[in-house]
């Protein structure tokens, strides 16, 4: 299930990144670790160790960002559009430190380092967070309420203590997201790309098991009781908390197991030494050579290719960033609607699971009828033309979500007229307000559009990245979600009627999928014509001589055809 077609996020992007190993790369002492290395049912015994630190991982991390929101609104008593920009800012850092990530791995300490000190530094970071939810210890307190009914005290903690340890979490998540995945492909033989291949399944159901799971469970949490307080904040964060201590354990326990490739060097500072030639020769012309003459004709044609790819990531920036806002400003819409459905009650960050298993659900429903049935309507079906539709289905979600909120601002307004209150929407009673399964529409139109989109996006950037610089490529797709976040935490400053920035996130969508849609007018050509060249080049390298033939056919092998 976990080919490049079916990674749903930036979170799966690095499984596309981590490739094949190639054997006759290692030394002798690598190639015979790989085949001396204990097997379980055919897998290297360390796999499983290391999918359940996938697992522990990713619970932790959605654990702890699908109550952040709520978290900043209503325990640290922000302003929604306060806590909006903290949410961004942590998940512009998660998206942007796995540079720094594959920097410090590739170039100087390897994977298996930069994955265990990182961990303890997300571990760390995670500690920092539920600990400081403990508001009734003075050092962690800003304030308190007591409810004048029940005489409860709410301790609400310091907003210093959330905020360091988002900082080390981002740091942690982000800087080993790009090595996990391509280290657990660094234990399998070239060979073995049948084996290879279902461990990447495996490794992509555990990232969406945990996210799932852990969706649904700490909203739960942070609803109960503790230290004489309403809500219980600590135990929500101290269970990814442990989780990520688990998956710490679990990556360590296999250590003697593991394939250590040493550090090999990062494609990235290839690129940067190419454009900074380039821009010496650009500079002081014929006085310096030139970027083809220093590093050859072959590296400064794959930057080329890559400088093409990175045009068609430039819109991808705006897409993110209203994806992203699933876990803010939606959040912050559902928790004022009604979420009784009998006796279960349906918390407002509980509706971040949907996304998951819409996803799981869409992904083969696309494959089997979509995309067939546009084929068949005549309609195409070409990467662009789907990622320009998937932002356009985007759009629409927030034109949905726009008129969602209008809805329940009419509902406050008709109802002040009625019985002759004062209510504002934050405060009107939730048991009057639109039901919060009014948000599926949205939700279901947004995850089409991540299929159309983000899936395409990533097997765009494999199918035309030069062959030694896709996980260059993933790299720099996971930055556009940190750039994304960043646009929000810009534009969301231009009204505080949330139903205005609804329907202008709509507009800018548009205006995104506009601009894919002129940039690869320009950039499709080229792009088109690197990749024939290149899989020409393949072909040809693969293909059999005239002498190679006829020496097998002396021998008496099968034809070459078959």
């Amino acid at each position: 299930m976990a080919t490049e077609s079916t990674i749903n996020d930036p979170d799966k992007a690095s499984l596309i990144s981590a490739g094949v190993p190639k054997d006759n790369e290692v030394d002798d002492a690598i190639l015979k670790k790989k085949q001396s290395v204990k097997r379980i049912f055919g897998y290297p015994v360390s796999i499983p160790f290391i999918i359940a630190n996938e697992f522990c991982e990713r619970f932790s991390y959605y654990g702890m960002r699908t109550i952040l929101t709520i978290y900043l609104t209503e325990k640290l008593m922000l302003k929604d559009s306060v806590a909006t920009d903290y949410y961004h800012e942590f998940v512009a850092l998660c998206y942007a430190t796995p540079l720094l990530g594959a920097l410090i791995a590739d170039v100087f300490i390897g994977k298996f380092r930069t994955i265990l000190i990182l961990s303890c530094v997300y571990c760390l970071g995670n500690a920092v967070m539920a600990l400081t939810a403990i508001g009734k210890w003075a050092i962690f307190r800003s304030d308190e309420l007591i409810d004048p009914f029940s005489g409860t005290v709410d301790y609400i903690p310091a907003v210093w203590g959330p905020l360091l340890g988002l900082h080390l979490i981002a740091l942690g998540t982000g800087g080993i997201k790009p090595c996990v995945s391509s280290f657990g492909g660094d234990q399998f033989m070239a060979s073995e790309t049948g084996r290879l291949q279902r461990y990447f399944s495996m490794f992509y159901f555990s990232i969406n098991a945990g996210s799932t799971i852990a969706t649904v469970l700490t909203p739960e949490l942070r609803g109960t009781s503790c230290f004489g307080e309403s809500t219980c904040f600590f135990i929500a964060f101290l269970v990814p908390a442990i989780f990520m201590v688990l998956a710490v354990v679990a990556f360590v326990v296999a250590s003697p197991w593991y394939v250590k490739v040493p550090p090999l060097g990062n494609p990235i500072v290839e690129v940067i030494q190419v454009g900074v030639a380039a821009s010496k020769k650009l500079l002081y012309g014929m006085t310096v050579p030139s970027p083809t003459a220093i590093y050859g004709k072959s590296k400064v044609e794959e930057t080329k290719q890559l400088m093409r790819v990175l045009a068609i990531f430039i819109p991808f920036p705006l897409f993110w960033a209203l994806f992203e806002q699933q876990g803010s400003r939606w959040v912050v819409q559902a928790k004022r609607m009604n979420g009784a459905l009998g006796k279960f009650t349906i918390q407002p960050d509980q509706m971040q699971v949907f996304n998951p298993i819409l996803i799981l659900i869409l992904i083969p429903f696309f494959e089997t009828v979509v995309y067939p049935l546009m084929k068949k309507v005549g309609l195409p079906t070409t990467a662009i033309f789907r990622m320009v539709f998937g932002m356009i289905l985007v759009s629409l979600s927030f034109v949905i979500c726009g008129f969602v909120q209008l809805s329940m601002e009419m509902r406050v307004k008709d109802y002040n007229e009625l019985h002759n209150t004062s209510y504002i929407l934050s405060e009107f009673p939730k048991s009057e307000q639109l039901h919060i399964l009014t948000t599926l529409p949205q939700i279901f139109m947004i995850t089409s559009g991540e299929i159309l989109c983000s899936i395409t996006g990533l097997e765009f950037a494999y199918a035309y990245a030069p062959p030694s610089m896709k996980s260059v490529c993933q790299s720099f797709f996971l930055l556009t979600n940190a750039l994304g976040n960043v646009v929000v935490i810009i534009f969301q400053k231009a009204t505080d009627r949330d139903v205005v920035l609804y329907f202008m996130w709509a507009g800018i969508e548009v205006a995104a999928a506009l601009l894919m849609y002129v940039i690869s007018r320009y950039v499709q050509q080229p792009l088109e014509d690197y990749r024939n060249k290149n899989i020409a080049g393949a072909a040809a390298a693969a293909a059999p001589t005239l002498a190679e033939l006829e020496d097998k056919e002396r021998k008496g092998s099968q034809p070459y055809a078959e």
